[in-house]
Formats: structure tokens, C-alpha cells, sequence
């Protein structure tokens, strides 16, 4: 398995969004994915907004989330620092049971100051119609942290557009202080996403009806991956896998140590996957995936719903990062200019699977700059269960804490 790179350093690319409009004009856009499932939830999932300070985002389940998105107004005490920006965390499953969250990623003074972030903090509401008391937070790891989950209800009361949010240290210095413009739109846009709105749920506009009229989620079933078993060695691929390798790729060579049984057993392949690689693009690696059946044709890989925005229009040509054959993964990246004056370009991340027969898409992130949206953050546009085979010689691991948005 190959090192995955870090977000911000190789990305998915697809084509050009519309340009960036005012901060204060809101911005709605229906992510389509290929892989919307029927009657899931509200017409209006697969959303990505921006309303003030504020990105909402919600996937194909209806899971919403919102970050506070501000750059040139977010409000500072002290000077900019060039290892990260203080943002919140508004998250929210679909379902009449599913509560808010709310997380608070601080930024880095420095990169060896560990200590400050995980000394105790307290989030204080200014400004607001009914101000609360100082709450204290509770420590995630590194520098996030999360308002208790009793707390959080009367937190998203109290805070409104005039209001400010301020994190302040248990000596009460005030460590930053977090502009929430828009958040009064921004939570009744996720009431509206879920099917909340007037009901005893929703975080903006309640009203009376019960909470069993919130719509449950119906999400995609779990995604079921097979391995993929490598072909050692390899026979000599078809004229027709050649032929098309040529075409996508532009050069007669073949790559033969990448290929996979489908199918077969230790004697004989019915099916063999190639995934052979073409030249980068974008500084990003390519390779063309090609399955060959016993009888010698061959036809290039499906991954349904992603070619409209692929920019070489190809099927089966894909920019990847990693393949993990042990677990039948395929991560997929790609990029593109965004005209904008910040010269930014647009990405888009899918994590495919394989379930013994087919690609089915697992994950899909998106860049705000596709967009045009100056912002880090990758909203989750869509997300499916997934299991996978565990990968042999490696011990389970708990990964590290990482806030849902």
C-alpha cells in the first residue's frame, strides 16, 4: 500500500464552478455524485452553501455540517499564525434523535506548543439575545476540543448573527474571539436539509410538531470489499488490453506487474484487472484501468457517476494516490484551475471499492474552491459504509481525533 498524502497536498479534480459571489450572498450548490439513492431524504440534500462566516454541507444521507469559514473577518486578539486558522464545528446527523455537536479546532501558535492548546478552555457567548454562562469544554486531542453535549442545545440558542464566540483560558484570557455571522440562515438551512423545520427539533424556527415527524435517514447499504489478488507473474496482456492502453495512454508500453485475478483461482483467471500507469498530469499520477475477460477482449473500468467530471473524459483513465489490493481500495484524485484572481484550483477526492465484480464509490470530498470559496475545508459530499478485510500483518490501531468537519 502506498502513502496517502496529506488533503492539502494532492487532491481530485474536476471541472470549473461557478465564481466566487459576495461573502453575504448565499450560495447554493446540488453536488451530484451519480450515486444519489431514491427516496433518502428532502430534495434539497446534497447541498453546499455559503451564508456568512459559515459552509454548510450536507451529504447523501442528509448529514450536515457546518464550519465556520470566515478569513479576512475572523476576529483576533493576537497576530495571525501561519500554522492554521481557530474554526468551529457545527455537526449533525439526520433522524429525529440525532443531536448537535459542536467542536472547536484552535490554532497553532507555534509547532511545539503543545502545552497551550490542552490546558482547560472555556467557550463564553458575547453579544447574544440571552447570554449563557462560560462552559467548559471538554479536550479531543491536539488542539480540538468540544462543548459538552449537554451544553450545546443552549449554546446554538443563545448565539446569534450579532453575536460573538470567545474561547477563553481558565484564568480568563481570551484566546480568541470567532465571528458567527450567518448562523441564524445557516442552522435553518440544515433544519430544512433534514426535515426539521417547525418541528421541536430544529435548531432555528422550532415549532410544535414532534420530533417522530424528522424524516429517519436512509442511507446506501454497506459497501463490502474483496481483495485483490495479484498475479504472479503476470501473463502477457491481450491485444485488445494493449489497444486500449495505447489509446488512453499514448505509449505502446505495458506495465505487467499490476495485475489482478478476478474471479479465478490459483490456476486460471477468469477475468484479469491491469491498472497501468500513463504519464502524470497536474503532478498527479494517472493509470488506466483495464479488465480483460478469459476469452481476450477487454474493456476499460466503470466508476459509475464520476466520468461527466473527469477532465480527460475517458473511462477508466484515473488519477490516483493509492492502491490498496489488500483491502480493495482505489483512491481517486483530481484538479483543476478555478478562474478566479486566487488563481485557486478546484479538487475532488473519491475513495472507490471493490466488491468482487465492480467499483462502487465508498467516499467523496470536495474542495471549496470548486465553488469558489477561498477556504481549506473539504466538505464530505458522500459517504457510505464501509468494510473492508483486515489487512494481513497489521495489528487495529485507534486512529487519532479528528472532528467531523
Amino acid at each position: 500500500m502506498l502513502n496517502t498524502p496529506r488533503p492539502m497536498q494532492r487532491r481530485a479534480c474536476i471541472a470549473p464552478w461557478p465564481p466566487r459571489r459576495s461573502a453575504r450572498q448565499p450560495m447554493r450548490l446540488a453536488l451530484a455524485t451519480g450515486m444519489v439513492w431514491v427516496g433518502l431524504m428532502p430534495a434539497t440534500a446534497l447541498t453546499l452553501d455559503e451564508i456568512g462566516e459559515w459552509v454548510v454541507a450536507c451529504d447523501n444521507a442528509a448529514t450536515c455540517s457546518l464550519v465556520n469559514a470566515a478569513r479576512q473577518t475572523q476576529l483576533r486578539l493576537a497576530q495571525p499564525s501561519p500554522f492554521g486558522m481557530s474554526r468551529i464545528c457545527i455537526h449533525r446527523r439526520a433522524g429525529p434523535d440525532a443531536a448537535a455537536q459542536v467542536f472547536i479546532t484552535l490554532r497553532k501558535l507555534a509547532p511545539k506548543d503543545l502545552s497551550a492548546p490542552r490546558a482547560p478552555k472555556l467557550i463564553r457567548v458575547v453579544g447574544a439575545r440571552s447570554a449563557p454562562a462560560d462552559i467548559a469544554m471538554d479536550h479531543r486531542g491536539a488542539e480540538h476540543w468540544q462543548v459538552p453535549a449537554e451544553a450545546a442545545p443552549g449554546l446554538l440558542a443563545a448565539i446569534g448573527d450579532g453575536g460573538q464566540l470567545h474561547v477563553v483560558a481558565s484564568d480568563g484570557t481570551v484566546i480568541e474571539r470567532l465571528s458567527v455571522e450567518g448562523i441564524d440562515r445557516a442552522l435553518a438551512t440544515t433544519d430544512k436539509v433534514q426535515g426539521r423545520s417547525s418541528t421541536v427539533t430544529a435548531l432555528r424556527e422550532a415549532g410544535d410538531a414532534p420530533a417522530s415527524r424528522v424524516p429517519a435517514p436512509v442511507p446506501p447499504p454497506a459497501l463490502v470489499t474483496a481483495p485483490l489478488a495479484r498475479l504472479m507473474p503476470a501473463p502477457a496482456p491481450s491485444p485488445a488490453a494493449v489497444r486500449l492502453r495505447q489509446e488512453a495512454c499514448g505509449a505502446p508500453g505495458f506495465d505487467q506487474t499490476t495485475g489482478f485475478r478476478l474471479l479465478g483461482d490459483q490456476r486460471r483467471a477468469d477475468r484479469i484487472l491491469w491498472v497501468s500507469p500513463c504519464e502524470s498530469r497536474q503532478g498527479l499520477r494517472q493509470a488506466l484501468f483495464v479488465i480483460e475477460n478469459a476469452d481476450g477482449t477487454a474493456e476499460p473500468v466503470a466508476f459509475p457517476g464520476s466520468d461527466p467530471e473527469r477532465p480527460t473524459g475517458r473511462q477508466g483513465l484515473v488519477a490516483i494516490t493509492n492502491v490498496d489490493d489488500a483491502r480493495g481500495l482505489v483512491q481517486e484524485l483530481w484538479r483543476e484551475p478555478v478562474a478566479s484572481a486566487a488563481g485557486k484550483s478546484c479538487f475532488i477526492q473519491r475513495l472507490w471499492g471493490w466488491n468482487g465484480r465492480a467499483f462502487e464509490l465508498a467516499e467523496e470530498r470536495r474542495s471549496l474552491t470548486c465553488a469558489g470559496i477561498v477556504s481549506g475545508h473539504w466538505p464530505t459530499t458522500h459517504s457510505r459504509s464501509l468494510i473492508t478485510p483486515a489487512p494481513s500483518g497489521h495489528a487495529a490501531s485507534a486512529p487519532s481525533f479528528r472532528p467531523p468537519c
